[in-house]
């Protein structure tokens, strides 16, 4: 008899802004939940996905095993569905990063709670369910856990939801352990063997949009691997999004191959302007990196900054976010996302300041990276919202935006960027209502054909709007940087 797996995204919090999230979190389909999909037998299985930032995760029928995938700050609503369907007879399993730190609460809620990566334990999760013997916990292995990723089953999802329907990982972890990164309590201190290269090629030739959003959290780091990928992209007429470390940009030739393979905009993790603040929370490869170099090594090799900037470490005052925001603006970064630094549990960070007294609360909700959810050493938890708000604005004022526009390669395109992803919200709520993502998704490809590279105007490809690259780690509810696993250990 053929089973009902229904897999759920739970919706953030709606804590201040519901545009801003229905519009940040209708980018991307649920990859994690896709993957894990794939990895269910459809000739055993009836499976549904549903997102709740574009729709409802309410069916209709008897569904006998739900997955839900939770984040620290979505653990309520998760925990909301899990208690629901598991009253409504059907079996439930909780992963992701909140439940992989805290399983024990996520227990509470669950029929089982799988911690880690999931390729690795689905299959054992699912035969335990047909003997009728779930255990409470599960815990996915890191190692060898790429080379069991399956071609998600885009099918499953709304096709009218998205700006990028095609999302991928390629690699596990990342070689870096910085004290606030979520990554230490999902995959440790680590940087796993990456996905075969054929899997990937496979998986590439399914793209039929001509638009990749890349997952990894350093898709650059392994240059072995990411050479070979290069390889497969290049001439394929695909453009790309990343995330990247700033020791990527040392070689300028490493970031020109990446543009000849069709990069246009990569994440990076600036974080502090203070070496202090980078040493003192292990990421060191900032502490020794010079910024505005950096900078001018990937506009000169065409790839357009996503920065990423964080607000709270203990050797920021009240001046921080004027000097970032001066920083950015200064140094043409494209776009950024600012976030309040924000303890998750099970990372190095939380620890030290739950030693310290400093965590102020445990509500989940408010760890978003928009929220003090502590202390600061140097200004009140007050002056840290209201500052990381203020720099929020300052940036995307006009001025800033024609500032960090003009003077290089595509001016226009790039105040077309910003103006469309900050100053016409309305416009994309109701696109995203209506479900005209596609018809979105194909006026970027008509528009954003003009080349940024200095070297090289005329170029047929279709750049990715940088104003699309995730907040994480963008993508932010749980983290600064890249943070978006799911039940799945690949990002939704």
């Amino acid at each position: 008899m053929r089973r009902r797996l229904l897999l759920i995204l739970p919706a953030l919090q709606q804590l201040d802004d519901y545009r801003f999230r229905l519009i940040k979190y209708s980018r991307f389909p649920p990859l994690s939940l896709l993957t894990i999909a794939g990895l269910t037998s459809p000739d055993q299985w009836d499976i549904v996905v549903r997102d709740e930032h574009i729709e409802s995760s309410e069916v209709e029928g008897d569904v006998d095993l739900v997955g839900i995938q939770t984040y620290i700050s979505s653990s309520g609503r998760a925990y909301e569905l899990a208690d629901r369907w598991r009253e409504r007879g059907a079996k439930v399993v909780l992963g992701g990063l909140h439940p992989t730190s805290l399983p024990h609460e996520a227990a509470q809620h669950a029929d089982a709670v799988c911690l880690g990566p999931a390729e690795t334990a689905w299959g054992r999760i699912l035969d335990d369910f047909e003997h009728g013997c779930l255990r409470k916990f599960y815990r996915g292995r890191c190692e060898g856990s790429a080379a069991l990723a399956p071609i998600p089953r885009r099918d499953l999802m709304n096709p009218r939801g998205y700006l990028i329907r095609h999302t991928m990982v390629t690699s596990r972890g990342c070689p870096h352990a910085c004290d606030f990164c979520y990554k230490s309590s999902f995959w440790g201190r680590h940087y796993y063997e990456p996905r075969p290269i054929a899997e990937v090629e496979r998986e590439l030739a399914t793209v039929d949009d001509h638009l990749v959003f890349f997952l990894d959290d350093n898709l650059l780091a392994n240059r072995r691997h990411a050479r070979a990928l290069f390889r497969v992209l290049r001439g394929s007429g695909i453009v790309w999004q990343a995330a990247g470390s700033l020791d990527v940009a040392r070689d300028p030739r490493y970031l020109e191959e990446a543009y000849e393979a069709g990069c246009r905009s990569l994440f990076v993790g600036f974080e502090s302007l203070s070496p202090e603040a980078m040493r003192g929370n292990n990421k060191l490869v900032n502490a020794a990196a010079d910024y505005a170099a950096a900078c001018r090594r990937f506009h000169d090799a065409g790839i357009m900054i996503n920065g990423s900037f964080v607000f709270g470490f203990d050797s920021d005052g009240p001046d921080v976010f004027d000097r970032t925001v001066q920083f950015a603006v200064d140094n043409k970064i494209l776009t950024a996302t600012f976030h309040v630094l924000t303890p998750l549990p099970g990372t190095r960070a939380f620890a030290r300041l739950e030693e310290e007294g400093r965590i102020l609360h445990r509500d989940w909700a408010y760890y978003d990276t928009d929220h003090a959810v502590f202390r600061p050493r140097g200004m009140t938890p007050e002056q840290l919202e209201a500052g990381h708000k203020r720099a929020g604005r300052e940036f995307v004022t006009y001025r800033s935006i024609f500032r960090r526009s003009l003077g290089l390669p595509g001016g226009l395109k790039r105040i077309a960027y910003n103006v469309a992803w900050v100053k016409i919200d309305p416009l994309w709520v109701a696109v995203i209502r209506a479900g005209l993502m596609p018809f979105a998704t194909r006026i970027f490809e008509r528009v954003l054909r003009l080349d940024t590279n200095a070297r090289n105007q005329a170029c047929t490809s279709v750049p990715a709007p940088a104003g699309l690259c995730l907040p994480e780690a963008e993508h932010a509810a749980d983290s600064p940087v890249h943070h978006l696993a799911g039940i799945s250990s690949t990002h939704p």
